[in-house]
């Protein structure tokens, strides 16, 4: 019998920076967990911790989407997501460690948001030139 594999913690265990403009959640995950029971992982999240942001208020796992950021091609500007599907494992989703995965709403209306990724680099340097660093 072959002795046991030696697994990385982060391959068997990855976590993910879930983001929604300033907002951002970290979540450890189950190579094998659903990306659906991660997605009502986060809502559990949003509820506790929400702040009492009206956003949140009521809000079910079907007015959630899990959006990744797919890698632009040279030279192109624009930005392309790729929706997580929900019976895909988090394993066999294609997704890296402590990878930044955008949750977006689905308003009244049945539109859904777009997502916001927030550029630090640009809100620091306002930050700067407005005396507050």
């Amino acid at each position: 019998m072959a002795p046991p594999k030696n697994t990385d913690i982060r391959e068997a265990r990855p976590y993910f920076r879930f983001k929604r403009g300033f907002m951002t959640l970290f979540i450890e995950t189950e190579s094998k967990e659903t990306l659906l029971s991660v997605r009502a992982r986060l809502l559990e999240m949003l509820a506790e911790h929400g702040g009492g942001d009206s956003d949140f208020d009521g809000l079910t796992v079907d007015r959630v989407r899990l959006v990744v950021q797919e890698p632009q091609q040279e030279g192109d500007s624009t930005v392309q997501f790729r929706s997580l599907e929900d019976c895909t494992p988090v394993g066999a989703a294609g997704l890296t460690d402590d990878q930044a995965v955008y949750f977006v709403l689905q308003g009244n209306n049945g539109e859904w948001e777009e997502p916001e990724i927030v550029d630090y680099d640009a809100v620091d340097s306002q930050e700067m030139d407005l005396g507050y660093a």
